[in-house]
């Protein structure tokens, strides 16, 4: 990592969906690796399942709910109010909510970089101790994090140093997707149009325990408006295509098809995404900020050598692909391998006969084979020679000609073996030329069989509107068809997947309707009868409160005619009145209703303090009274004495327990007081008493009228 030239060689991609009704909830099965499911995806490693992060929380579920409350609300209800007008009431939304139940929902796959560049990283960052090489189904390899021993006991060191690995992705693939992204205009305002505007994230899930890359699948709540024209206005809209348009008409002020739009977002977020990774391991990793760790790398359809960013299944294409293809070689090579072992013995059969013919026509003339210019005599011009020479000579004529003959017969046998090799060379031409024309006739079904595949390959992508990571159009060719087969395979196996998983997810659905349904009823029935008892009770209750609360009126009432009666100028403090508000005395008709108005509490404590003020004055009364009722008076002397004698036989015990506090209570009472005054004072104090009363008497009600 010493320079730029040692960053790795990395692509982005990011997958816009819209193409069903359930959006993230088609998806969470696939998403939520749990180990006892029999999951489509054989490659997941499920000791790292704990690296992944979700979000799925009511918060953010009721988060996009009001994010499309906000954008929709003003339309759905326009809309509803002109079915209204129209006497359409059947066609109403309703709520945004049902609104966009009709409508396709969004999904976004966003993915940095691949198997490869993930295994590097692990090579640079990690120690070597915490990760190990794990096969592919295809037989290729993949590094993985080794985070048990071998009794199968967790290594704490390990998951560490794997958690701060894919932590970095993790925040990286958060930050990236978040909805605050965007772009500052240069204008006056310092502007900020976020992606959030118009395409808003919510649940998502990131997974880092596939043997793949890490990446992160998440909902898109889409807002944007159409252009309108001479039939219909402009008017919003979730489509996700339209979504980008008014993104890229927000940024930019220039408006596009929705290709380009998706194409321009795709390049922005891309970048933007290896950005954060890299800013990412460079703060986790104490890198110098001027030493590049990554190198954004796109594929393009001009250099097919640069094939990064495939997926795990893309992968597998390629390397069964490879597989077949030097199967094929290594067949058609060990025919080949075959047929020139064959020609060879043919050639070593002819050489031998050559050569047998060579050693009789030097031992017949005693010179080479060859002629003057060196050349060797073909076989012809030696059974000529040989035959001359036995001419020559005539001493051994006979010897020579039967040499000759013999000669002749060998070279008779040699020419016969030469036709007999000949036709065996012939032979095998003719099997090896057969063997050519049905490799060429192979040949021609596998290109003839191959177009058929490009053609019908073709046909289902344009069908079904596939297009490639960069929203391009997919040509077909012969090179990559065999590639674009396994995609389409895959993509089959996914719409299958996900047709089964919202099938399940239907009948669970209804299921639990259904369920819903009968504990409804239940319940409902339960309430009803609930509903009753609690509406008899409650007017029982009501009953009760009112006559409670008239009660308590009559109370407040009898007090305040008590408090009226012996304070008739008492008045209620100011700070218990209404603002503004004076206090009037208890007698007058505001003053009463002024006291109506407070607490029992209050009117209690009132009634208690004038009470007790009217029992000080009556006490200090009586006290008066008995002092001039039990004067000494020297004039007179006491009538009615009986004799001072003491009959002792009437003294009889009582039946009375003696109860010295009570003793001492009646001789404070001032009752008692008075009665023992009155018995025992003489006419005179009597007469006093009397003009006193009558004095304090007639001294109130000149009070009273006063007042």
């Amino acid at each position: 990592m010493g320079d730029d030239n040692m960053s790795i060689k990395c692509t982005v991609t990011t997958d816009l969906q819209a193409k069903d009704k359930n959006g993230y909830s088609g998806i969470q099965k696939h998403v939520e690796h749990d180990e006892n499911i029999n999951h489509a995806n054989q490659d997941i490693v499920f000791s790292e399942t704990q690296f992944n992060q979700y979000d799925e929380s009511p918060k953010t579920r009721a988060a996009i709910d009001q994010w499309n409350d906000e954008h929709f609300k003003d339309y759905v209800e326009e809309h509803d109010k002109h079915q209204r007008e129209k006497g359409h009431a059947e066609r109403q939304y309703g709520s945004v909510k049902d609104y966009l139940k009709r409508k396709k929902k969004a999904t976004a796959v966003l993915t940095i970089g691949n198997m490869e560049v993930q295994s590097k990283l692990m090579q640079q960052f990690c120690p070597k101790t915490s990760y190990q090489e794990a096969k592919l189904p295809d037989g290729t390899t993949h590094l993985i994090f080794k985070l048990r021993n071998q009794n199968g006991q967790p290594i704490p060191d390990n998951i560490a140093v794997a958690k701060q690995f894919y932590d970095c992705f993790n925040r990286a693939l958060i930050k990236a997707t978040n909805n605050n992204v965007g772009w500052k205009l240069n204008n006056n305002h310092q502007q900020w149009i976020h992606v959030g505007d118009y395409l808003h994230r919510g649940r998502y899930a990131t997974n880092n325990d596939e043997m793949g890359i890490s990446h992160i699948h998440y909902e898109l709540a889409t807002f944007g408006m159409t252009r309108g024209g001479k039939k219909r206005a402009a008017h919003v809209t979730n489509s996700l295509n339209q979504a980008l348009v008014s993104l890229h008409h927000a940024v930019t002020g220039k408006y596009c098809s929705g290709r380009d739009a998706t194409k321009w977002f795709r390049a922005n977020m891309d970048q933007f995404a290896l950005k954060c990774l890299e800013d990412e391991l460079h703060k986790t990793y104490k890198v110098p900020q001027n030493k590049k760790i990554l190198d954004f790398e796109r594929k393009t359809k001009e250099d097919k050598t640069v094939q990064t960013g495939l997926s795990m299944e893309q992968l597998k294409a390629q390397h069964q692909e490879i597989a077949d293809h030097q199967k094929a070689v290594q067949s058609l090579q060990s025919q080949a391998d075959n047929l020139t072992n064959q020609k060879n013995d043919v050639q070593s059969q002819v050489a031998t006969v050559i050569q047998n013919l060579k050693s009789i026509y030097e031992a017949t003339t005693g010179h080479q084979a060859v002629d003057k210019d060196g050349n060797d005599l073909s076989p012809l011009e030696m059974a000529n020679d040989i035959t001359k020479a036995a001419r020559s000579s005539q001493k051994d004529k006979q010897q020579a000609d039967q040499d000759a003959d013999a000669a002749k017969e060998k070279q008779t046998a040699a020419e016969n073996q030469q036709k007999q090799l000949d036709q065996q060379l012939a032979h095998q031409r003719q099997q090896l030329q057969t063997l050519q024309n049905q490799i060429s006739d192979a040949d021609k079904q596998i290109k003839q069989r191959k177009l058929q595949r490009i053609k019908a390959a073709q046909q289902e992508i344009d069908q079904n509107d596939l297009l490639d990571n960069n929203d391009q159009p997919i040509t077909v060719t012969e090179a990559n068809v065999t590639q674009m087969e396994q995609e389409l395979d895959s993509w089959r196996q996914e719409e299958r997947d996900n047709w089964e998983t919202d099938k399940q997810d239907y009948q669970d659905e209804l299921d639990n309707l259904n369920q819903e349904i009968i504990t409804a009823r239940t319940t409902k029935t339960e309430l009803s009868t609930t509903n009753q008892q609690l509406t008899t009770q409650n007017q029982q209750l009501q009953n009760e409160n009112t006559t409670v609360q008239n009660q308590i009126n009559d109370y407040k009432k009898q007090l305040v005619d008590t408090i009226t009666e012996n304070a008739p100028e008492h008045k209620v403090e100011s700070s218990l009145l209404k603002p503004n508000e004076k206090a009037q005395a208890v007698i007058t008709n505001t003053g009463r209703q002024q006291h109506l108005r407070q607490p029992l509490k209050y009117l209690m404590d009132t009634v208690t303090e004038v009470l007790q003020k009217v029992k000080t004055e009556a006490t200090k009364f009586i006290d008066h009274v008995v002092k001039i009722l039990i004067a000494p008076n020297g004039n007179q002397s006491p009538k009615n004495l009986q004799s001072r004698e003491l009959d002792p036989s009437s003294i009889t015990a009582s039946d009375k327990p003696i109860d010295h506090l009570k003793e001492k209570q009646l001789q404070n009472d001032p009752a008692v007081k008075l009665k023992k005054a009155i018995l025992s004072a003489n006419s005179e104090q009597l007469q006093k008493v009397d003009q006193q009363v009558k004095q304090s008497l007639k001294q109130q009600v000149e009070d009273d009228i006063e007042y």
